[in-house]
């Protein structure tokens, strides 16, 4: 049974190390290399400023504290179960990301191009848009059976794709990690999703935990 959920994590695991085995080539670097010069074009002062804050809110220090406020205000609401599948959510999906990084291990972009210096071989996949994706997947899980779950959700997608056209923009990153990304991060998060119920169960039986979490990971 347990298998049988894992199925789509699996799937997108499979899907985001085949894309980045193909992303390594020449061929399809010379076409992602186009595609982030043509982005780079429209670079305007505006913009600029844009995608620096989304650089830095999304960053590794900021991401971890992220995590940190979510578990610590949800815990303090009386939502434990909602704590703990959260952080768990974005914590799958973006240490998805980073294994696939170490796995892949793609050159970045000419550093001629960057507005912010970024070197080695941890392209693919971006661990700034797996950031952001796990974050979006995690706000509508909490917004979901709410009025406001409709808004998460187009919230959270216009903010995926500011932040993967940002990583382009920012010459940091080519368009094949932005979808990596996506998928790395997607599995991550749906395999813990898929196991909610087990790991709302293990919460239920912690005994520093009893009574003061609502099972709303029903």
């Amino acid at each position: 049974m347990i298998l049988r959920r894992l199925r789509l994590p699996v799937l997108l695991a499979v899907a985001t190390g085949l894309l980045g085995a193909v992303a390594r080539t020449a061929t399809v670097t010379g076409v992602d290399l186009n595609a982030d010069l043509a982005v780079e074009a429209l670079r305007t002062p505006a913009l600029t400023t844009v995608a620096d804050i989304l650089n830095v809110v999304f960053g590794p220090v900021a991401g971890v504290l992220i995590i940190a406020l979510l578990a610590a205000t949800l815990t303090l609401t009386g939502r434990v179960c909602a704590a703990v599948l959260a952080t768990s959510v974005v914590a799958a999906g973006w240490t998805t990301s980073a294994i696939f990084k170490q796995i892949v291990a793609r050159p970045r972009p000419p550093i001629v191009d960057q507005l912010v210096v970024e070197t080695g071989h941890d392209s693919y996949p971006s661990g700034h848009v797996a950031l952001t994706v796990s974050l979006a997947i995690a706000a509508a899980l909490l917004a979901a059976r709410t009025r406001w779950f409709a808004l998460v959700v187009c919230a959270g997608g216009v903010l995926v794709v500011a932040q993967a056209l940002a990583r382009m923009y920012l010459g940091v990153h080519y368009p094949t990690d932005v979808v990596g990304s996506m998928l790395a991060g997607t599995a991550g998060t749906s395999a813990v999703i898929a196991l909610r119920r087990p790991i709302g169960s293990v919460v239920d039986r912690l005994p520093f935990l009893y009574g003061r979490g609502a099972r709303d990971h029903r």
